[in-house]
């Protein structure tokens, strides 16, 4: 899952009060399986008043966000990570031998996800071997795998805007576009050329026609961004609409984070519906066929907000975020998983504050992930 930061459902997660997560646990059940996940979590930070860091995690949370697996019916719990960086939207390879993900290494404060000093960064699925895939000034975020795990797409700030370009001083006008790389980070090749002010962004590979990107598209760059949805081809060229945010028969305020089902069939995106009465944006999860059809709301809670979605890789479950807030500071996060058609919906988390949760590959006896046809 890839996320521009500013304007969307992961980090509505992250601006929970600090007490709201000190404040207790609630428990969830799901059924038996040994599908797996990774997910964020705050579980091991410092939560007590008497830890040494306790100071500094009220100060800076978001370095004490760690990475994690689980069965998904919440059993066998494994830390991976275990710094004072911040590793966030993991995706595991093709192959479930790698995690690419985006790195802070120095996150301080509140971070809203488009801050210079974000690279990609892979690591072996244990967490270990962590190493840096872009080194820059700017703000490189975002990445997903392809189909056989040899590219990676992912979003850069292509005006290479540094910490001191985003002050009221010295603002230098937002510009993002759309990348790809080869896996060990070779061969960097811009998709998009955004003029300033001007947004591409959430791109992610089709697996089951891996020469499709989806991507979307804010023309000018200021709130609120009205993202369209698009696909293009791996290469950059045919760039076709989808969906309108504003199309008759969705109305929302932005379209954010697509992804296709496994099969290809199926797009997969949550929306901007507006705000609840507290001013906390609320996102909403649909689904609409690649040929640009059948929209359909899969979610409904009302004044709560859903999104960071992903199919299983059979594509009968949906994992996603859901934060609930009691009022205007206190809040919870969780993973929640439901059927594809926006049934049977079961809580995964039994802390309340994880999320952006990304599936293991289902190997097969050829160690190679089984990806159905496109009839796309």
């Amino acid at each position: 899952m890839s996320h521009i930061g500013m304007d969307n459902m992961k980090k509505i997660g992250m601006l929970i009060i600090i007490f709201s997560i000190i404040a207790g646990m609630l428990s969830g059940c799901v059924e038996k399986t040994d599908q797996r996940i990774i997910f964020e979590s705050l579980k091991d930070a410092p939560l007590s008043p008497d830890n040494p860091d306790y100071q500094d995690f009220l100060d800076n949370m978001h370095k004490y966000l760690e990475l994690y697996t689980m069965n998904i019916d919440g059993s066998d719990i494994q830390r991976l990570t275990n710094n004072k960086y911040y590793e966030s939207q993991a995706d595991i390879s093709p192959d479930g031998t790698k995690i690419v993900c985006s790195i802070h290494h120095s996150p301080e404060g509140i971070m809203d996800g488009i801050e210079p000093g974000w690279e990609i960064a892979a690591m072996d699925v244990d967490g270990k071997n962590i190493t840096n895939l872009t080194n820059n000034t700017w703000m490189d975020t975002g990445a997903h795998w392809n189909h056989d795990g040899t590219k990676i797409v992912y979003l850069s700030d292509t005006a290479h805007r540094t910490l001191e370009d985003i002050t009221p001083e010295n603002y230098v006008p937002i510009q993002l576009d759309v990348y790809t790389m080869d896996a060990d980070g070779s061969n960097v090749t811009q998709l998009t050329f955004a003029e300033p002010g001007e947004i591409y962004a959430d791109p992610s590979f089709s697996f089951a026609a891996p020469s499709k990107i989806l991507y979307i598209h804010d023309d000018d760059g200021e709130p609120p961004q009205n993202y369209d949805l698009y696909i293009m081809g791996a290469n950059g060229n045919n760039k076709e609409l989808i969906l309108r945010h504003d199309d008759q028969y969705l109305q929302v305020i932005a379209i954010n984070d697509p992804m296709f089902s496994p099969d290809g069939n199926t797009i997969i995106f949550e929306a901007k519906m507006g705000e609840d009465k507290w001013g906390h944006e609320i996102y909403h999860i649909f689904t609409i066929a690649a040929s640009g059809e059948n929209l359909t709301k899969i979610t409904q809670g009302d004044g709560i907000s859903e999104g960071m979605q992903q199919f299983s890789p059979d594509g009968a479950k949906i994992t996603f975020d859901r934060v609930i807030w009691n009022n205007a500071t206190d809040g919870i996060r969780k993973i929640w998983l439901v059927n594809a058609d926006g049934s049977d919906e079961e809580c995964l988390s039994s802390f309340r504050y994880e999320g952006c949760a990304s599936w293991f590959p289902i190997i097969g006896s050829s160690d190679k992930v089984n990806f159905p046809k496109s009839n796309f």
